[in-house]
């Protein structure tokens, strides 16, 4: 009994994959092995169906669709195509030679054609319209135990008398293979979601439609429907994705929903998921005409954070405040003086390569010398007239015999505020230290005319108050070695004055990881500004991002959400890049973080082959350069579109590959709209209320 129902019953849930079945009939499978098949068709076939284009999908089956339950055992399955190109038929050298027979035989007034027959007799004509399609076999559509459809990716098994009729799925029946996914792939989907902190997997989001070549007049005419594509926002978390094209081909547009469909997501379901944007060229911080005047910041409002490295109103400072985050800045300036000449001079080289990080307050003596290094910084900046924040008082360790001996020597006099500290305006301090220099070197040489141990400048305990690295600080802001010698001193940092900001209050860089905890959009326009910026302090924020989550994930903690995207990351994740870096290391090892990451460029090829082997999601538009073109066809089944690739320049037309979906799919990608987008956010808060 089970078996009757098996064959009157379950065929029956395949057969919606054909959809008209009589209207989508193209053809005949001829040929066929493990990986590809050949079909015949025909004109008149081919014009009922709106054309079969270059990459387009059919489905054979042995199956009749009129009598689903007739089908035998080894029938009960779909076979998935691609038409890959054309295939040569037996009696081609036959009909090729009539066409041209019946071309040299033409009267000149047959110069225009006069009917559809073109001159040929019907049975002639019948014969010439048939033709042969070579494809590529995606997989196999057929029922699974529990009677659920599922996507092999192979053919189990070929017969060599082949019955297989050939369909082109349109309209719904598209619509259901495009966006197909295996039960087992809804379970995992789950799981992840479930472990990102969704209660259930994210609603699919529509991404485009199905479009197969730049030339759309009839598979995407007025009287074809379009076939919406839909993606997972699951399948962008802990991820890495592949953005690449030309410029002007629709890579920004593509982020754009991508950035719109994980927020959307996350808003739907109370999820907070960081994301941050490396924006070169400031193409989601501001409206543009693209966007219809308005821009992700306009729509998500309160969610969204915007930096520049300039002040800009409704940006936030990217720059860091030198006085206040005197370590970040010290790191930074070296940095950014990895190539001055001058940085072999031995005080200047101590000076950037001592860094001021904070040592542990219960180290008492090495907390005091690193407040005092700290103080001679922040004077060090003064003299070289970096802006100072208004109310910057400069507060170091000292002890009345050493401000005594400071004053006695024409020094200012340092305000005393309790504990052995005092304080003392920024200017000020560069008049303290400049003495506390002097009176160093002169001791010093007293002391030596004595025949006595060289201490220099000390304390009420006879201890040194200048150490040799603090020397080195001392010489930096007075512009002299220790013979007396001019050396470059701070003017070296002068050119590194338009990366401070006297009015950012807090570390940029933790400021920035706060907001993406927090569930928030970053954009970071990078496009104005210091170009070191985008290598420098975009590095130290990703940095702190990978730090960040990984103390959460080996704590046993669970991470924040985090989406990173990234432009022109050929400069970033070169494959000449070594793996252990900060921007491999997010690309490579991100995911077990809860970090995924979105790259963008337009030389696939110069992608280090480590990332682009371990990336799950593909957004690929124009690419122009055969070098290029040849490192894709690598991956997956994108060697079908190598000649699409190249020749579509259409904005928007892009092959897609998700880690839903097992094969890549020809979209047009839908144009990024905020107005859209905010109805749909819309429509979110009224059902939350």
């Amino acid at each position: 009994m089970s078996n009757v129902f098996d064959n009157a019953v379950l065929p029956n849930k395949l057969m919606p994959l054909l959809g008209d079945f009589d209207t989508n009939h193209v053809g005949y499978v001829y040929g066929i092995d493990f990986q590809k098949a050949t079909v015949l068709t025909n004109d008149n076939w081919k014009a009922r169906v709106a054309g079969i284009p270059h990459n387009s999908f059919l489905i054979a089956t042995a199956i009749n669709p009129q009598s689903p339950s007739s089908a035998t055992q080894f029938d009960n399955e779909l076979v998935l195509l691609r038409v890959v190109g054309p295939a040569r038929l037996p009696s081609d050298g036959e009909l090729l030679q009539t066409r041209i027979e019946h071309n040299q035989r033409r009267e000149a007034n047959e110069r225009y054609p006069s009917s559809e027959t073109d001159g040929f007799d019907p049975m002639t004509q019948s014969e010439l319209q048939y033709g042969g399609l070579e494809c590529r076999i995606l997989g196999t559509f057929f029922l699974d135990d529990d009677g659920e459809i599922r996507l092999g990716s192979d053919v189990e098994n070929y017969f060599a008398s082949t019955r297989l009729r050939v369909y082109k799925p349109r309209a719904d029946a598209l619509e259901r293979i495009v966006n197909h996914i295996n039960s087992d792939r809804r379970k995992t989907m789950l799981a992840d979601a479930e472990a990102a902190g969704f209660k259930s997997a994210p609603s699919s989001i529509p991404i485009g439609t199905v479009r197969y070549t730049s030339t759309s007049r009839l598979h995407r005419g007025k009287d074809e429907p379009k076939v919406p594509v839909f993606i997972q926002p699951s399948d962008f978390l802990a991820r890495r994705t592949a953005v690449l094209g030309m410029t002007r081909t629709g890579k920004s547009n593509t982020v754009k929903t991508t950035v719109a469909s994980v927020a959307t997501a996350g808003t739907r379901s109370g999820i907070k998921i960081g994301q941050i944007i490396f924006d070169l060229n400031g193409e989601y911080a501001n409206a543009n005409h693209q966007d219809d005047g308005s821009s992700i910041a306009a729509v998500f409002g309160d969610n969204c954070v915007r930096y520049r490295a300039i002040e800009t109103p409704g940006f936030l400072d990217l720059r860091t405040n030198f006085y206040e985050q005197p370590a970040e800045a010290l790191n930074l300036i070296s940095k950014l003086l990895i190539n001055d000449p001058f940085r072999n001079q031995t005080d200047l080289q101590q000076f950037l390569d001592s860094g001021l990080e904070e040592p542990e307050a219960t180290d008492i003596s090495n907390h005091k010398r690193w407040q005092q290094r700290v103080a001679v910084f922040q004077a060090t900046l003064c003299a070289a007239g970096f802006p100072v924040p208004a109310g910057l008082a400069v507060t170091f360790p000292a002890n009345k015999d050493v401000l005594e001996a400071v004053k006695n020597a024409g020094g200012p006099l340092a305000t005393p505020v309790g504990r052995g500290s005092c304080t003392l305006s920024p200017q000020l301090a560069v008049d303290f230290f400049t003495t506390v220099r002097s009176l160093n070197y002169e001791l010093r040489e007293q002391q030596k005319t004595e025949n006595r141990p060289q201490k220099g400048f000390t304390n009420s305990s006879g201890n040194s108050w200048v150490d040799p690295m603090m020397e080195s600080y001392l010489n930096v802001l007075a512009r002299a070695n220790a013979t007396g010698t001019s050396i470059r001193g701070f003017r070296a940092l002068i050119g590194c004055m338009e990366y401070h900001s006297p009015k950012r209050q807090g570390d940029v860089v933790k400021e920035v990881v706060s907001h993406l905890w927090a569930g928030k959009i970053v954009i970071l326009d990078l496009s104005a500004g210091p170009v070191e910026v985008r290598s420098v302090l975009s590095k130290r924020i990703a940095q702190q991002i990978f730090d960040t989550s990984f103390r959460e994930y080996n704590s046993g903690r669970t991470p924040q959400n985090i989406v990173i995207y990234v432009e022109e990351a050929h400069n970033l994740i070169g494959k000449k890049e070594e793996l252990t870096t900060t921007w491999p290391r997010i690309a490579k090892e991100g995911a077990k973080a809860k970090i995924a990451f979105v790259y963008a460029t337009q030389e696939p090829s110069s992608i280090h082959p480590n990332i682009l082997a371990n990336t799950e999601n593909w957004f690929v538009t124009h690419l122009n350069n055969d070098d290029e073109l040849k490192a894709l066809a690598k991956f997956y089944d994108f060697a079908d579109f190598i000649a699409s690739l190249k020749s579509a320049q259409d904005v928007g037309f892009a092959r897609i590959k998700t880690l839903s979906s097992p094969f890549v799919i020809p979209v047009q990608i839908d144009r990024f709209t905020p107005a859209d987008l905010e109805q749909r956010l819309a429509a979110i808060a009224s059902v939350a209320d």
